[in-house]
């Protein structure tokens, strides 16, 4: 299977520089929202972004915007990436129609952060399902190494071995096969440390610089620690990631530490969302 041209639906943080890091690579990508113009403006705030997410001050020309309304372009992209808002409903709501929409033996992948893929592919064709899996990128997507493929019962091992070796060799991936488990491993992983994190947080009454002074590089993590993490990622995405593995396992003994803390729900409330709005917990 070759993989020329991409096609990535939602031109929010993670699509559009997902689109960014597909022209790097030098596969043109279609980047469309549910406006021509919130696809466009996406690719304006991606090339706005420090660190950037392009190589060469050209490379966002290999980038194209439109709308949902012309979602029948896809028919001529290799791989179609769904990055849209992080809700069921929704997200399948779209599936449906690019199913009906794609080229048969096209590839379709969600970058959802944790949201079962097989929940997603429900009622899409036979075609569909057997090219269809997540493909979880993190944020920044040029920056971070790791992508989590996450094939279902149904997806064809030439669309994995497909998706795995592109994004190995021609994207820089270093690629980890999850299952399809709720949060796949990162997040799974990432919950249960940063839920600890935030507990702590107010069982000690430390400040937001406190914590990541103590949990970065001090310890061997990144200089996003882990309260600067959540500014880039955005606190709206973490507290979805929390709340989708509260419900997804019942049975989990940790399953109480993934409940949001009272000061991210009103941060979440006054629409203090972290870096994508220019704000979070350094700048209030």
């Amino acid at each position: 299977m070759v993989i020329r041209s991409v096609a990535v639906l939602g031109a929010g943080t993670m699509g559009a520089q997902i689109a960014a890091h597909f022209a790097n690579a030098g596969v043109p990508a279609l980047l469309l929202d549910i406006t021509a113009d919130a696809a466009r403006d996406g690719l304006k705030r991606a090339r706005a972004l420090k660190p950037d997410p392009f190589f060469t001050p050209d490379t966002w020309k290999l980038v194209s915007t439109g709308s949902f309304d012309e979602l029948a372009r896809v028919k001529d992209s290799d791989w179609i990436i769904e990055a849209v808002v992080e809700q069921l409903e929704i997200k399948r709501a779209l599936l449906a129609k690019v199913d009906a929409v794609r080229r048969p033996g096209s590839i379709v992948s969600s970058n959802t952060s944790g949201i079962p893929i097989g929940a997603l592919a429900e009622g899409r064709s036979a075609d569909f399902r057997h090219h269809w899996l997540g493909t979880h990128f993190f944020n920044p997507p040029r920056y971070l190494h790791l992508l989590e493929v996450i094939p279902t019962v149904e997806t064809a091992s030439e669309v994995v071995d497909a998706v795995a070796s592109f994004a190995d060799h021609h994207l820089g991936k270093g690629v980890i096969l999850a299952k399809d488990s709720p949060n796949f491993i990162g997040n799974r992983i990432g919950c249960f440390w940063g839920a600890k994190v935030a507990q702590l947080t107010e069982h000690f009454d430390f400040t937001v610089e406190e914590v990541d002074a103590l949990t970065g590089p001090l310890i061997g993590l990144p200089k996003s620690a882990s309260f600067r993490l959540i500014d880039i990622v955005g606190l709206d995405v973490w507290v979805h990631v929390l709340r989708n593995l509260y419900d997804l396992v019942p049975h989990d003994p940790a399953r109480g530490r993934y409940t949001v803390p009272k000061f991210m729900q009103e941060m979440m409330d006054r629409g203090w969302l972290g870096e994508k709005r220019g704000q979070g917990f350094y700048k209030h």
